[in-house]
């Protein structure tokens, strides 16, 4: 494998990095997956890319904003429990 040099915007770098530690893999890995995805993509047109690009950024970024929802209501259940469960057990030891 050879290797490239990549100039990212901050925010790309940012999220390829998120992504990154979701998925286990390394920043260079999910880039390559990224290039490789885009590379069997049948090319037609420009435009017709770039708006089927575009289109799938924001699937993604809904996708992840729902995800990251779910996590926040995950926690925040669990914390409740754990506060109730506090409670409880602090209650019957008096």
């Amino acid at each position: 494998m050879r290797s490239a040099s990549v100039h990212l915007s901050l925010r790309l770098r940012r999220q390829l990095a998120k992504r990154a530690r979701i998925s286990g893999k390394s920043v260079s890995e999910e880039m390559r997956n990224a290039v490789d995805f885009y590379l069997q993509l049948p090319f037609r047109e420009e435009k017709e890319l770039r708006t089927l690009l575009r289109l799938a950024s924001r699937s993604a970024d809904r996708s992840i904003r729902k995800l990251d929802e779910t996590i926040y209501y995950v926690k925040r259940a669990l914390k409740r429990q754990a506060n109730a469960r506090r409670r409880c057990v602090s209650f019957n030891a008096n």
